[in-house]
C-alpha cells in the first residue's frame, strides 16, 4: 500500500480568490516563500474572479473598488497601475413613482411634495432617544422617522435581507448607511446637496478586464498556489490537513472561505458545529442582459418595490466600456435576492420590471443573458451571530487558525476590508517565523 505523500509549509491559505491570494502576495512581499494557496475549483478569484462570454465580460454583481486608506490605495495601484480609473457615483432610488438619488435620507427635495412634507413634519418632532437602538428598525426609525423608514428603508432591506428589521441587529450598517444629522436632512427638502455621502461616493474600476484584472495581477507574484485542491479535512491539534491523497502539515492556517464550511472540515470541535448552525446568509441571484442600445449612464439604481423581483441594478458598461463587444451596446448585472429559479419566466419577470421602471423600452432587443448565483451573499447580522462569530473566531485564532475576507469572518465588507485584512494579517504571520 503506498504511502500518503507529506508536505510541509509554514502557512496553508484554504481559498484563491482576493483574500487567500493578498495573503500570499504580502507574505512574497516580506520574503515568505514558505505557503500553499489551496483553491478548490479550476480557476483563481473566487467571487472576484471575471466571466467573459461571446465578446461580454461581467463579475459576481457590483465588484467595485471602494479605496478609503492608504494602505488599500496603494496596494490596488502597485499591482493594477495604469489599469484602473475613478468614477463618481450616479445612483438613484426608483420607487413609487420617484426618482431619488442616492442616498435616498439627504434628497428630500425629490420626493412627492406630499411626503416630503410628512417627512418635515416628522423630522421636527423627533425627539433625541440617549438609549442606543436594540435592532435595525429601530436604528433606523431613530435616524431617519418612521415616514422615510416606511418610504424606502423597510420595503428596500425587508427586501435583500428577507426577513423583518427587527431582527437584524445595527453593527454592521456604520460604514454603509450614510446617517446625516438631522439638520442636513431637513435642508435637503429644499435643495439638493453639492457634497456627496456615503462610502461608495467614488469608485475604481480596472479599464480593461473586469475586477478579475486585479486576481490576475496577483496571480503573477504568488508562487506556490494550487488549483484543483479542495481541503477536506482539518486537524488543528496535529496541525494537519488533507488534499485529494495528500497530507499538508502546517504552523498557521488562514481561512477564506464561509466559515461554517471551515468548521465542518474540522475534526472533533463539536461545539463549533453546533455553533455554527446558526448562523445564517441571504443568497443572491444575479442575472447579466445586454440589450442593442446606449442607455442613459448610471452606475446602480435600487428597486425597493416588492412589484419588480430585483432590488438592484447596475450598468456595467457605463463603468467598463470594455465589457461589451460593440458600442451602441448596454450591460446590466441585476441582482434577486434569494435563489428564484434561473427560467425564462424569471426572465420575463426581470424584462417587465425594467419596462416599468423605464430602463428598457418596448423596442429593445435582448442580446446576451447569463445567470450567476452567490450563496453567501450577505451574512445575516442577528443576535445569534453577535452572540456566536466574536467567540469562534477567537477560539480558532488560539489554534493558529486565522479567518479573514468577507466571508471568512463572517462579516458584511467590501473588497478593500479584504485586502488590508490580508495584508495586516500576513505581516503577523511573518512575525511568527
Amino acid at each position: 500500500m503506498a504511502s500518503t505523500k507529506t508536505t510541509r509549509v509554514q502557512t496553508l491559505i484554504i481559498g484563491g480568490g482576493l483574500t487567500g491570494l493578498t495573503t500570499a502576495y504580502a507574505l512574497e512581499q516580506q520574503d515568505n516563500s514558505h505557503y500553499l494557496v489551496a483553491e478548490a475549483t479550476d480557476h483563481l478569484g473566487g467571487l472576484c474572479a471575471t466571466t467573459f462570454s461571446n465578446g461580454y465580460h461581467f463579475d459576481h454583481g457590483g465588484h467595485l473598488l471602494h479605496l478609503h486608506t492608504q494602505l488599500g490605495k496603494t496596494l490596488v495601484k502597485q499591482l493594477l497601475g495604469n489599469n484602473l480609473v475613478s468614477h463618481k457615483r450616479n445612483a438613484w432610488i426608483y420607487t413609487n413613482g420617484m426618482r431619488v438619488p442616492y442616498p435616498f435620507q439627504t434628497n428630500l427635495w425629490a420626493l412627492h411634495p406630499e411626503l416630503r412634507a410628512l417627512c418635515l413634519e416628522e423630522l421636527n418632532q423627533l425627539q433625541n432617544d440617549p438609549h442606543a437602538p436594540e435592532n435595525f428598525e429601530e436604528w433606523c426609525i431613530k435616524s431617519f422617522g418612521h415616514t422615510l423608514y416606511e418610504a424606502f428603508f423597510r420595503p428596500y432591506n425587508e427586501k435583500l435581507w428577507g426577513r423583518p428589521l427587527a431582527q437584524l441587529t445595527c453593527d454592521w450598517c456604520g460604514p454603509f448607511v450614510p446617517a446625516p444629522n438631522r439638520q442636513e436632512i431637513v435642508q435637503s427638502a429644499a435643495q439638493q446637496p453639492t457634497a456627496p455621502q456615503g462610502y461608495n461616493a467614488t469608485f475604481y474600476y480596472p479599464k480593461q478586464g473586469g475586477c478579475g484584472a486585479l486576481i490576475e495581477a496577483l496571480a503573477k507574484h504568488v508562487k506556490n498556489v494550487r488549483t484543483h485542491a479542495p481541503v477536506t479535512q482539518i486537524n488543528l491539534q496535529t496541525k494537519t490537513a488533507r488534499i485529494n491523497d495528500e497530507q499538508i502539515r502546517f504552523e498557521n492556517l488562514v481561512s477564506t472561505i464561509p466559515l461554517p464550511q471551515l468548521v465542518n472540515l474540522l475534526e472533533g470541535h463539536e461545539d463549533l458545529k453546533r455553533a455554527i448552525l446558526q448562523l445564517e446568509a441571504r443568497p443572491v441571484t444575479v442575472y447579466h442582459l445586454a440589450i442593442a442600445r446606449t442607455v442613459e449612464k448610471f452606475s446602480w439604481i435600487y428597486c425597493p418595490d416588492n412589484a419588480q423581483p430585483f432590488y438592484r441594478v447596475g450598468l456595467t458598461s457605463s463603468f467598463a466600456p470594455s465589457s461589451v463587444p460593440e458600442e451602441n451596446t448596454s450591460l446590466f448585472y441585476i441582482e434577486l435576492p434569494g435563489l428564484p429559479p434561473t427560467t425564462a419566466h424569471t426572465e420575463q419577470l426581470i424584462w417587465d420590471g425594467l419596462h416599468q421602471k423605464g430602463i428598457v423600452t418596448d423596442d429593445d432587443v435582448k442580446l446576451f443573458s447569463a445567470w450567476q448565483t452567490i450563496p453567501h451573499a450577505y451574512v445575516i447580522f442577528n443576535r445569534k451571530r453577535a452572540e456566536i462569530v466574536p467567540g469562534l473566531l477567537n477560539a480558532l485564532e488560539e489554534e493558529n487558525c486565522f479567518c479573514a475576507g468577507r466571508y471568512g469572518r463572517w462579516e458584511y465588507s467590501f473588497m478593500e476590508r479584504s485586502l488590508t485584512q490580508a495584508w495586516e494579517l500576513a505581516q503577523y504571520l511573518s512575525k511568527l517565523v
